[in-house]
């Protein structure tokens, strides 16, 4: 016998759940709404790491000068990494081409790769003359020189460099080339060494992101892009129509999958509606707190975003659905037993499996938003909302709404409002 009575405070639960969602409704409806992402707005966001400290303030000027007054700039980790959000990047055409390698008719060279130089310098100490002897060398150990001769040098002469072991036991070598010969010789038996300077990789030319990279490397040393996405205007479009209906199919697919799932009940259509009821109360809750977020801390609205809308609303359904399964064992075995005695039974029986679960989801969550990047954040805060609103619903909005229902709750309230409208004014 369980002496719990959740359904007897169902009235305390609507009065919460009507609260919260209203105050979920005013932050929405204070402008800005949402903060969008370039997935839904036509724009370009990079993710920089920069390899010294920089301020906020510096690269925001910095973004001025290059003519774009209108980046957000959005400090992520420290003073070195920055989430730039700016208007959609111009880009010649071709320039994100995707190169497809081609097969080649002709073998791949066999034998040993050929010497690589990496400098030159002049045979001998300063002012020495005659000729210097190139010379094998056992690497094993402590590199050691040989006494094996492999070709001669004259002094004087500027020889080619491909290699120079550091840390030997006679101190550094250097590998030389000669020809076709080479050997080493040890660092004292070579003077004037100069290093072959490196050819500079051609960067493919981006347009404006390779201007404002140049520039912004120009003032602030070395940096790197560790993200770069581009969106235009059509694709955002696409995306927003494409959400709206996903989420609307999801929807009407779960109302119909619950009313067959509960066919074996009486009127099974209202264990899907109170289930969407429920979902809906979900989603406007974080809706509601990730407006306040957005408005506070610049979250933005993204695909990632809309990912964890669908989870949450998918773990809310599945959350009242273990209680619906319940309820259903329930009324198979005490058909005779009041309806809201077997709701209030089956509440009892799933809310330590419910809030346990939903713990371990809250905790895992909590744990990424701390230690993980910025490019899941939005997913882990809708998750982290939506799955708290979604344990509450599950107990204290669905089933007690079933409840309701059944007990003509809402035909009295609805019929009270009616009575008090029509009551002419004393």
């Amino acid at each position: 016998m369980t002496t719990l009575d959740l359904v007897g405070t169902r009235k305390w639960s609507f009065l919460i759940s009507g609260v919260t969602a209203l105050l979920a409704l005013i932050v929405l409806a204070i402008p800005p709404t949402f903060r969008p992402g370039i997935e839904f707005t036509a724009g370009s966001t990079a993710l920089i790491r920069f390899s010294k400290s920089v301020s906020q303030e510096d690269l925001r000027r910095a973004y001025a000068d290059l003519g774009h007054d209108e980046a957000r700039i959005q400090q992520t980790v420290g003073s070195t990494e920055y989430l730039i959000r700016t208007r959609e990047l111009q880009f010649p055409p071709g320039s994100f081409t995707e190169v497809k390698p081609k097969a080649s008719a002709t073998p791949a060279p066999v034998g040993p790769e050929p010497l690589k130089v990496i400098g030159t310098a002049v045979m001998g100490a300063q002012g020495a003359t005659g000729s210097l002897d190139l010379l094998d060398v056992d690497r094993a150990g402590a590199c050691k020189i040989g006494t094996q001769k492999l070709g001669t040098a004259k002094a004087g002469d500027r020889v080619d460099v491909v290699e120079i072991l550091k840390g030997c036991a006679e101190g550094d070598l250097f590998q030389l080339l000669v020809g076709d010969v080479s050997g080493y010789v040890a660092a004292k038996d070579v003077s004037d060494y100069q290093e072959k300077p490196k050819e500079a990789v051609p960067q493919p030319d981006r347009g404006e992101q390779t201007v404002i990279e140049n520039g912004l490397r120009d003032r602030f040393g070395e940096f790197e892009v560790r993200e770069f996405a581009s969106v235009s205007a059509t694709v955002s479009r696409v995306a927003v129509r494409n959400t709206a209906i996903a989420v609307a199919v999801t929807t009407l697919f779960i109302m119909a999958y619950i009313a067959f799932a509960f066919a074996s009940l009486p009127r099974p259509f209202r264990y899907g509606v109170c289930a969407i009821v429920a979902l809906l109360h979900d989603v406007i809750i974080t809706l509601g707190a990730f407006s306040l977020f957005s408005k506070l801390f610049h979250v933005e609205v993204n695909l990632m975003f809309v990912t964890g809308l669908l989870t949450v609303i998918g773990f809310s359904v599945h959350d009242t659905i273990v209680v619906y399964d319940r309820i259903r064992e329930n009324v198979r075995q005490s058909p005779h037993a009041p309806f809201s005695s077997n709701v209030n039974a089956a509440l009892v029986q799933t809310i330590a499996r419910s809030i346990n679960t939903s713990t371990t989801v809250l905790l895992t969550v909590a744990t990424m938003l701390v230690l993980g990047g910025t490019t899941i954040a939005s997913f882990l805060l809708v998750i982290f909302v939506g799955v708290a609103a979604g344990t509450y619903s599950s107990i204290g909005i669905a089933s007690q709404l079933l409840v309701a229902w059944e007990e003509g709750d809402l035909a009295r309230f609805f019929g009270r409002r009616r009575e008090a409208v029509k009551q002419p004014a004393s």
